[in-house]
């Protein structure tokens, strides 16, 4: 690795046309600029200015955008205008990617979600790791290693049997959604109620149990009487009676909540892949893009995992629901909804809404509920983050937009490399042999270690929607 030159080769006579608008779009240029190449800028150009600014001169395309319509609309008048010329585009949908790439075999297509889970997913993981991902043979991080960052292999930390037993068991006795408590509420008051009138029935009446049991399970769904206790004591009657007016109760609570569980939004389930965890899990704020892919991907390490979002028409929130998620609607900010999350013991809290301030609150609000829970958050290096964190104690900062920014910028320089991360003020590539590149993005100070750490990382986030 080079000390003070970009690891992209031949970086200095590229000209790059840069379409998009947006942080990520600004740190790119950035990092391009930094890095010795030549950007023509279009914010949102018409079909016309695309084909006048596609001369000669340049050598490759970058195409930003949080839709991928407009990402599809731009890579096909690049392609038709000047065949064959490299193209970087940005989009988040597989099957519009896939497509994309059989029909431009130069495009190359990248998702600023895609870069910036492994960056997101580390620090839940483990606080030693800057990046994490899960290839086919196994799981691997980068850590720092001799004062080097390194690519090692790294032991799953998710769940054994036992937990997700556990887990099970909690979820089935408590869970958390009101409608599913009524329902489970109901069912086990009517088993409670047919366990104790059966043992009643066989040691007063001095019935077999299988007997018992029987007689008893006709009354409980109204099938019949049990002729038995008519000739039973006075008591018993008066006994029975009572937990027949009990059951009846108990047998309306479990059809509200039958009723309430499928006309209900069902985001969580009481068993499944969409059980609401309650240990060693990560609570992910934000189901943007971003914040979906960070769940997935935790998944996929084998680590529980319950995603927050405020808007339950949200596309991703569906989205969610479809791959298996828990979601639970809400404020991510709200204390209450954090207690009944479980946050006292959960692994960590990422905040990863498109709104910095946001993220910046809800880290604030998690430490105090629980002083020792790690959190992760995206935020820039702006004048609210660096006022806060001289305030508070705001967890593990991470930059999207620069990690991004940089990713795609040595994309478009000629760099193989789809991965990135930030440590001590300096941006580092992984290549596709998982070799690491430094890359020198003119970035300032890093913005990925814990609060008190001099700097802040990144460029400015705003209040616009990450990628979402």
């Amino acid at each position: 690795m080079e000390d003070d030159r970009p690891s992209v080769d031949g970086s200095e006579s590229r000209c790059v046309l840069l379409i998009g608008k947006g942080e990520l779009a600004d740190a790119t240029q950035r990092s391009i600029n930094v890095a010795g190449g030549r950007v023509i800028r279009l914010h949102e150009p018409g079909d016309g200015e695309v084909r006048e600014a596609l001369g000669d001169e340049v050598d490759s395309v970058v195409v930003i955008s949080k839709e991928d319509v407009v990402s599809l609309r731009y890579s096909l008048v690049v392609e038709t205008v000047k065949p064959g010329v490299p193209l970087v585009v940005t989009m988040f949908g597989q099957i519009m990617a896939t497509q994309l790439r059989r029909a431009v075999e130069n495009a190359r297509v990248m998702s600023l979600a895609d870069i910036a889970a492994p960056v997101l997913a580390a620090p839940c993981v483990d606080e030693r790791l800057l990046w994490v991902q899960r290839p086919q043979d196994g799981f691997s991080g980068v850590r720092i290693t001799d004062g080097k960052p390194e690519v090692v292999p790294i032991e799953s930390s998710g769940r054994r049997r036992g937990e997700r037993l556990v887990t099970s068991v909690g979820s089935l006795v408590h869970p958390f959604e009101p409608s599913a408590r009524i329902l489970t509420g109901g069912l086990l008051a009517l088993l409670l109620v047919l366990l104790v009138d059966t043992l009643a029935v066989a040691l007063v009446l001095d019935q077999p149990l299988v007997d018992a049991f029987y007689a008893m399970t006709k009354i409980l769904v109204t099938v019949g009487p049990n002729p038995l206790i008519d000739q039973g004591p006075g008591w018993f009657k008066v006994f029975s009676a009572v937990l027949i007016l009990a059951t009846l109760g108990f047998t309306a609570v479990f059809t509200a909540g039958i009723i309430e569980r499928i006309l209900d939004r069902r985001l969580t389930t009481i068993l499944g892949r969409r059980m609401v965890p309650r240990k060693n899990h990560v609570v992910v704020v934000g189901l943007g893009q971003v914040g979906l892919r960070l769940c997935l991907l935790l998944r996929d390490l084998d680590i529980p995992v319950v995603g927050i979002d405020s808007d339950p028409d949200s596309y991703n929130v569906k989205r969610a629901k479809d791959y298996g998620l828990p979601v639970v609607i809400g404020r991510g900010g709200d204390r209450f909804l954090l207690g009944r999350l479980s946050l006292g013991r959960a692994r960590a809290l990422a905040a990863v809404t498109g709104h910095e301030v946001e993220n910046i609150s809800i880290a604030v609000a998690a430490h105090g509920m629980t002083e020792n829970l790690r959190t992760v958050l995206h935020a820039g290096r702006g004048e609210v983050t660096s006022e806060t964190r001289s305030l508070f104690s705001v967890g593990v900062i991470r930059d999207i937009y620069r990690v991004g920014g940089a990713v795609l910028a040595a994309a478009a320089l000629g760099s193989d490399a789809s991965e990135g991360f930030v440590h001590e003020q300096t941006t580092y590539l992984l290549t596709a042999g998982d070799e690491i590149e430094l890359f020198e993005d003119g970035g300032g100070a890093d913005a990925d270690t814990a609060s008190g750490a001099e700097g802040a990382g990144g460029q400015k986030s705003g209040a616009a929607r990450d990628q979402s």
